[in-house]
């Protein structure tokens, strides 16, 4: 994405998930709703507040998909990193701390908590919790054993 644009942000698409984990596709959708408007408002002329929605960048989670379709984390993670860097760029600014980093970020004189590995509830973004990305792959193994197992004893009752 080149520049923070509204219809940019409409026309955004990520790569479906079924059997990895993503992210919900309702949350993430609802999220750019709420985004194109802030942008569609500052395009019609409005004064927005670019610090409120860096935030709104910065602390955006949703809940993690396993075996029902989503967005791919990476690709959603990714463009949240260009929002914000767009929103940053309309408020004058450079990037105050890099995510993944403990601590606190000065902005507009205040401080606002930065994104802080691990420390977040069930709507993490990847490398929050390194062992959830095996789960699904464990999973699907357990269920593909059980059909297996499904099948072997339903051929042999049928033989019987």
């Amino acid at each position: 994405m080149t520049s923070l644009t509204a219809d940019g942000v409409l026309n955004a698409r990520f790569q479906p998930t079924r059997f990895r984990e993503g992210y919900d596709q309702e949350e993430v959708d609802d999220f750019l709703d709420t985004i194109t408007s802030i942008l569609r408002s500052h395009e019609s002329g409005e004064r927005i507040d670019a610090s409120a929605a860096v935030n709104l960048c910065r602390n955006a989670r949703f809940q993690p998909t396993k075996f029902r379709e989503g967005y791919d984390q990476h690709q959603v993670d990714d463009f949240l990193a260009q929002l914000e860097q767009g929103f940053l760029a309309l408020a004058g600014r450079t990037a105050e701390a890099p995510a993944g980093t403990a601590g606190a970020a000065p902005v507009s004189g205040r401080t606002v908590p930065t994104f802080d590995v691990g420390t977040t509830g069930p709507g993490h973004r990847p490398g929050e919790y390194p062992t959830t990305r095996k789960l699904p792959a464990i999973a699907l193994g357990l269920v593909v054993a059980a059909a297996v197992g499904i099948v072997a004893l339903m051929v042999w009752m049928f033989a019987m």
